[in-house]
Order: structure tokens, then sequence, then C-alpha cells
């Protein structure tokens, strides 16, 4: 367990507290307001169920229905909240670990070299010749899989690329630097 953040002054950080403690706590709050909400709603049933009069069964559709529902859909949003959070940083760390995978197999040894490789105006690593298969709207590298050995694609440059209004590959991503 790390270490609670210190203020200027050498005392913990009771901000930070609170801050897991609601993290902690917020799961647990979801089910135990969507249990209330459902006790509300069935409160509320029973209690306009016995009565005849409409004037007497308000209160209950009020105190129980509309709270009851309010509860529900605020338990139900802490637990999405929470679902949310914990999505995301599964995200963070595929995103983290697709990165490295990337960076690893860039320094690989069988790695294709730069020498076919131009430097653009803004410095990304750009191939001089770039290829566009017909009736495509992206161009690729010369070595990207969804060219593969297709001999029907053209060579052309980044510059008509780009005026031709094509947007680049996102498998291989021709306009990256050091890609």
């Amino acid at each position: 367990m790390a270490p609670a953040p210190l203020r200027n002054d050498g005392q913990p950080d009771s901000a930070a507290l609170w801050r897991w403690l609601w993290q902690s706590i917020r799961p647990y709050l979801g089910y135990i307001l969507i249990a209330i909400g459902a006790l509300l709603l069935i409160a509320g049933y029973l209690g306009v169920s016995r009565e005849v009069i409409v004037a007497r069964q308000i209160p209950y559709l009020v105190s129980g229905g509309l709270v009851g529902v309010a509860a529900i859909t605020l338990g139900g949003r802490l637990l999405l909240i929470e679902d949310l959070r914990r999505d995301s940083g599964r995200l963070d760390r595929l995103e983290k670990a697709v990165q490295e995978l990337h960076q690893v197999l860039l320094y690989r040894p069988d790695a294709p070299s730069g020498s076919t490789v131009q430097t653009s105006v803004n410095g990304a690593g750009v191939p001089s010749k770039l290829t566009v298969l017909p009736g495509g709207e992206s161009f690729h590298r010369p070595d990207c899989p969804v060219v593969g050995d297709k001999a029907s694609g053209r060579s052309v440059t980044l510059e008509t690329a780009q005026r031709k209004g094509l947007h680049a590959c996102p498998l291989c991503q021709p306009t990256h630097a050091g890609v």
C-alpha cells in the first residue's frame, strides 16, 4: 500500500483519504440505493393498491414511486461510473502494453530499414513512394499487409495522395515518424 501523500506542513492529505473512501464505497452504495428504491416502489404500490380515493394515492405515488425511481436511477449511475472507471483503467493498461510492444518490434534486427524514407515538412518519416489500390480511399506503405502481393496498386507521392483526399492506412501508418 502506498504511503499517504503529505501536505506542505508534513501532515497526511485528508482529501486523499476521502477520495479513497468514496472510491471504496461507491459500488456498494449503488447496490444499496437500488435496493432501497425497489423497496420504496413496492411500498408505494402497496399503499396505492389499498386506497380507493385517488387523492389519497398521490402521497404514495410521490414518496414511493418518484423517490424510488430516483434512488434506483442514482444507484444505477453510481454502478455505471464504477464500471466505466474500471474499463478505462483496463484500456489504459492495454494501450500502454500495445505501445511497448510496438516499440519492441521497431527495434528488432529484422525490422524494415529506413532507406526508402524521406522527411516531410513536419519531420515525420514518410516513404518516398506510397501505394494506392484501385478504388481505395487510403494510401499505404509498399510493405503494408493490406497491399500484399496485389500488383494492381499504383505508386504515388504523399503530396499526390493528400491532394486526392486519400487517408493514411490505420494499419501501416505511412505518415508516422519512426515507423
